[in-house]
């Protein structure tokens, strides 16, 4: 428009020259008429100038309009730089700035910070000129700062001066937004088919694949690229005619879900695949998956079931299964023995209708009891049906129940035999621990009184010969006891009469009683004997654990010629450890477990009394396993040996002085003796008299109590046999005497049960009244220490 209006003014500036020129030359009228011409044809040539330029006004009207209509479009003109040469109102709508703010600024403000510094707006401008245009997507901003997305295109304009651009941008975020949700949806469904176990294909009404997750590309080796698109013959030739082929076909047509399970053969490899087809509105969804590990699982099971019924019907037990609804549904041929019947005539039975006898018998009711508490349940009872004993064992399980039976008839007959002479046995028991108690009494008797003389002899032989007579007496009186002590503690271990009385018990009392028994003979042997104080308390028998130790000790004493002996305790947990370590031979490997058989001795062939009769450990073994005190062995043969007992620990009570010297004299104390052996008697009040006691002997409770009677002083100590005459017992006896001299404020009686009973009734019944028990046979060494100990205590 530009240039037609530089066109007219040129055109109107010549005429105005030529006019000029004529009036001033005279003309000629050829010339004039020439001229005249063409003003005529510089007229015409105006009207036309002057329509074109109506028509362009126009079209620059129309053109206008059609932008400013344009709102959901930003159009705008650039120079070749850039800038911004015009803008529609949808330029304002979508950027946000007016026509009057943005011409003449960059475009690159309505790009992003990070696509201004890239270059981005001189890049898209170039390539719209390279290339004829450029289409675009990319994130834009706003006046406001707002990130929009949008879609440009850019044109370049060739108006003869290098030409700017024409940019067309549009709004794309919401239209953005839902195509991403669309694609976030697309891939969340293909991520669900992907995650599924089977393999997946769809198909549209085409029989052409449509998507293929990626199980179908595991199981079928094929690229979703290489299936998309294609029919599903093309891909697989072999569907043609085949039962896969048909489903598939009757799915599509018949719009109904179809399923088969198909077993192929390849490769030297067998695949069982199941394939279920399901109509969706574009076609339908093929489902498949590899069952190869089921239908060996099936196959497997079903050989598993064949062997159970090969087994079942070889088992030496009958055999049925139930139903929920009491139904059989299997018996094996056993079962078909016992109860006479064909399994043809029971299965499918109910079985109350089978075998009505059975209502409300004690079988029956077992069936019932494993369903209704649904553990197992096994009844011996009568059949109601055989009349045999029978043992029913049966199962819960989620079918029903499962039944095994069999004849124990014989059994039976075998198990009251057995019952009779377990009664027979009981009875002997019952009378082996009377032999035992009666063996134990009249044989520790006569020995007791044995030691009782030997010790008072004593004083009254002179003489080396006599001494040495008497010595070697009391040494077979010393081994005669621990025979006895032996073999009786062996008899009542096994018999079983052995019952602990487990209290807290002081260790360092035990040690140094220990310490004063042993260490005048370690001395006599040349050998050393450590005793390590030991503040410990354990939780067991006193008495047993007394002679566990004991036993250790004496043990050590009998193989160790040379070197020393050592007792300790050390904590361990909850537990204390008591060591008893020698010098001594040792122990071979080959005999660390046979030393804790009866008997058994390491190095001594010759059977020397002197070292023992083998029952030692055996005793400490029983004990161990009795009152749960585990004892274990270590040894190097020639070096020595070392026994550890451990014991659970105790409350710890605070330390108390030991025991009175062993031989405590009597100092004119007030000794009561009651037995009613005449000989221990004698025995008695002799060594309690050679020890300064005054002493009242009585062969019964009434005899004490009537002597006391006549002559009432307080008597300091008590000894009374437990086994008295008449059935009375030594408690009895201290408890009358005690009734006797019932002082308030004064402790009871001191008193102390000597018996030579084996079994736990003494036991109890002396520590239901506070006293004291020591078994004979007892020496006079270990009688005076019993004694300076209950003495230490007032």
């Amino acid at each position: 428009m530009d240039a037609l209006r530089a066109r007219l003014a040129v055109l109107e500036a010549e005429n105005a020259a030529l006019r000029r020129v004529v009036e001033s030359s005279g003309a000629k009228a050829d010339d004039l008429r020439t001229i005249a011409g063409l003003n005529d044809d510089l007229r015409a040539a105006l009207d036309d100038l002057e329509r074109s330029r109506s028509a362009h006004a126009e079209s620059e009207g129309r053109l206008r309009a059609i932008l400013d209509s344009a709102t959901e479009h930003a159009i705008v003109t650039l120079d070749v730089n850039g800038r911004v040469t015009s803008w529609n109102p949808g330029a304002t709508r979508i950027l946000g700035w007016s026509e009057a703010e943005i011409l003449g600024q960059d475009s690159v403000v309505f790009h992003t910070p990070e696509d201004a510094e890239a270059g981005i707006p001189a890049a898209l401008r170039a390539a719209a000129r390279a290339e004829g245009q450029c289409r675009d997507e990319r994130w834009f901003h706003r006046k406001d700062g707002a990130a929009f997305w949008g879609a440009a295109t850019i044109l370049p304009l060739l108006d003869g001066k290098g030409g700017g651009f024409l940019s067309i941008l549009y709004d794309r975020t919401r239209e953005r937004s839902v195509e991403n949700a669309i694609q976030e949806v697309q891939q969340r469904a293909t991520d669900v088919l992907d995650s599924i176990d089977e393999a997946f294909l769809s198909i549209d009404r085409e029989y052409r694949v449509t998507y293929q997750n990626r199980r179908a590309e595991e199981l079928d080796h094929l690229p979703l690229s290489a299936v998309l698109g294609r029919r599903l013959w093309e891909i697989w030739p072999e569907m043609v005619g085949s039962e896969v082929e048909a489903i598939c076909r009757r799915a599509m047509e018949e719009r109904v879900s179809t399923a088969l399970e198909k077993r192929f053969e390849g490769n030297g490899r067998e695949l069982w695949v199941e394939i279920r087809y399901h109509p969706t509105p574009e076609g339908i969804g093929c489902f498949f998956r590899n069952i190869t590990a089921r239908k060996r699982a099936e196959e497997a099971a079903a050989a598993q079931h064949a062997r159970t019924v090969e087994i079942l019907e070889s088992i030496s037990d009958a055999f049925y299964t139930l139903d929920h609804d009491w139904r059989f549904t299997y018996i094996n041929s056993k079962a078909e023995q016992i109860w006479g019947r064909k399994r043809e005539t029971l299965l499918g039975r109910v079985l109350w209708d089978a075998f009505p006898q059975v209502l409300g018998s004690e079988p029956f009711e077992a069936h019932r009891q494993a369903v209704r508490e649904n553990h197992m349940v096994t009844v011996e009872a009568l059949s109601p049906v055989v009349h045999q004993w029978i043992e029913t064992s049966i199962y819960p399980s989620a079918a029903g129940l499962s039944v095994y039976f069999r004849d124990i008839t014989g059994r039976r007959a075998a198990q009251d035999a057995l019952l009779r002479a377990k009664e027979a046995a009981e009875q002997a028991s019952i009378a082996k621990g009377k032999f035992l108690a009666a063996a134990s009494h009249d044989l520790r008797q006569p020995l007791q009184a044995l030691l009782l003389f030997v010790d008072v002899l004593k004083p009254h032989v002179q003489g080396s010969r006599g001494e040495s007579a008497l010595m070697h007496l009391a040494r077979g009186l010393d081994a005669l006891k621990d025979l006895l002590d032996s073999l009786l503690d062996m008899s009542r271990l096994d018999a079983g009469i052995v019952e602990p009385s487990i209290e807290d018990v002081p260790l360092q009392p035990l040690f140094e009683h220990i310490a004063a028994s042993y260490r005048p003979v370690a001395a006599a042997r040349g050998l050393d004997l450590r005793v390590e104080a030991c503040r410990g308390t354990a939780r067991s028998d006193r008495t047993l654990l007394v002679r566990m130790v004991r036993n250790l000790v004496e043990n050590a004493l009998r193989y160790t010629e040379t070197g020393r002996i050592d007792i300790e305790c050390r904590r361990a947990g909850d537990r204390l450890l008591i060591e008893v370590r020698d010098t001594g031979i040792g122990i071979p490997p080959e005999h660390l477990e046979r030393i804790w058989e009866e008997f058994h001795q390491v190095g001594n062939p010759e059977r020397d009394r002197n070292r023992g009769l083998g029952l030692g450990l055996a005793i400490v073994r029983r004990l161990s396993q009795l009152l749960d005190h585990p004892v274990g062995v270590r040894s190097v043969p020639g070096k020595g040996t070392a026994f550890t007992l451990a014991v659970p620990a105790g409350r710890t009570e605070s330390a108390s002085g030991g025991a009175a010297d062993d031989a405590v004299a009597g100092r004119g104390r007030f000794a009561v003796l009651v037995d009613d052996d005449a000989i221990v008697l004698l025995g008695l009040e002799t060594i309690f008299r050679e020890w300064g006691y005054e002493v009242l002997v009585a062969g019964s409770a009434d005899s004490a109590v009537e002597a006391l009677t006549r002559k009432p002083r307080r008597p300091d100590i008590v000894v009374a046999d437990y086994r008295l005459r008449e059935g009375r017992t030594g408690t009895e006896a201290v408890a009358r005497i005690r009734a006797l001299f019932e002082d308030s404020g004064r402790e009871p009686v001191p008193g102390v049960i000597l018996t030579g009973e084996t079994g736990p009734d003494c036991e109890r019944d002396a520590a239901a009244h506070g006293l004291g028990v020591i078994h004979k046979p007892v020496t006079p060494r270990q009688l005076s220490h019993a004694l300076g100990r209950l003495f230490s205590t007032e």
